[in-house]
């Protein structure tokens, strides 16, 4: 008999065999991309790119989401049709990382944490390059314990202060808490971020926030918290424009305009007053073009 599934904060509790939990994944790994990409960070990418695994499935389902064709609508993608093994997914890896990749990065992971987990305990002490876990920060504080000492790199978004946003778009009113707990505990694992004298990225926590459309002053209390959480100067922080409202749904009008240079700059002013040091976007990042083509078969 299957045991329900409470890898994440929603505890939901579905076998995800007989019926899919809120991740509307099944226990079997469903992957939609293996493959070098370069459109991360420059310390992430570097000149060889980044060994993204994307997996299908997730466990917010934020409305405005560019990669939903994977996380929420996976059954239609050609690559979504056939379960990939653990001992396959090894193989993905090591394949990637004998590819060039400079590091391992897992992409929408959270409802595949004990596999991953299983997996990297595996092939870890042969794998020479960082992992990288990317996620979209709400996550539960025993499932990333297991991880501890196999994901090198944390890389979580960290999307919202107000629990009446994180409900309407991401369906989690207590989003802030839970990733403040979350942040803490990856904090306290992986340490201070640390660059290697090639320029990439080792170690650390490489903290994401989306700019939204009308949310400037949330993203100052995001900020702030971030701030109350760990140390703003042992972090590097993302501090994304890419917000493109293509995918937004219609009845959100508030979210159907890509933020303006003055939203943009005064989150970048505030992130700077803090003490955070990292990463911003050039504006022309806000479209639907920076999104993975997961069309193609890719592993």
């Amino acid at each position: 008999m299957n045991e329900g599934c409470f890898l994440c904060p929603r505890e939901c509790g579905a076998d995800r065999v007989s019926k899919m939990g809120y991740c509307n994944a099944p226990r079997d790994i469903i992957l939609a991309r293996a493959a070098l990409h370069f459109f991360e960070e420059p310390i992430i990418s570097g000149k060889r790119g980044s060994g993204t695994v994307f997996f299908c499935g997730c466990n917010l389902g934020c409305v405005f989401c560019q990669n939903g064709a994977i996380s929420r609508n996976f059954r239609n993608q050609r690559n979504a049709s056939e379960p990939v093994s653990e001992e396959k997914l090894a193989k993905i890896i090591l394949n990637l990382r004998d590819e060039g990749a400079h590091n391992i990065n897992l992409v929408t992971p959270t409802h595949y944490s004990d596999a991953i987990a299983r997996v990297l305990t595996k092939i870890k002490s042969e794998l020479g390059i960082p992992v990288i876990y990317n996620c979209g920060g709400y996550e539960k504080v025993e499932s990333l314990r297991a991880l501890r000492g196999l994901v090198d790199i944390y890389m979580p978004d960290f999307k919202y202060f107000s629990p009446e946003i994180s409900e309407k778009y991401s369906f989690a009113p207590d989003y802030v808490d839970v990733a403040s707990e979350a942040l803490h505990e990856m904090y306290g694992q992986v340490g201070e971020a640390m660059i290697g004298d090639d320029g990439m990225m080792k170690k650390g926590i490489l903290l994401r926030h989306l700019v939204l459309p009308g949310g400037r002053h949330d993203s100052e209390k995001v900020l702030e918290r971030i701030a109350k959480t760990v140390p703003p100067e042992k972090i590097i922080i993302s501090i994304m424009s890419q917000y493109t409202p293509d995918f937004a749904p219609e009845s959100m009008k508030e979210l159907r305009r890509r933020i303006t240079s003055f939203e943009y700059e005064y989150v970048l002013s505030v992130s700077e007053k803090l003490g955070f040091d990292g990463f911003s976007q050039e504006r022309g990042s806000s479209n639907s073009s920076y999104t993975p083509d997961f069309s193609q078969k890719t592993f």
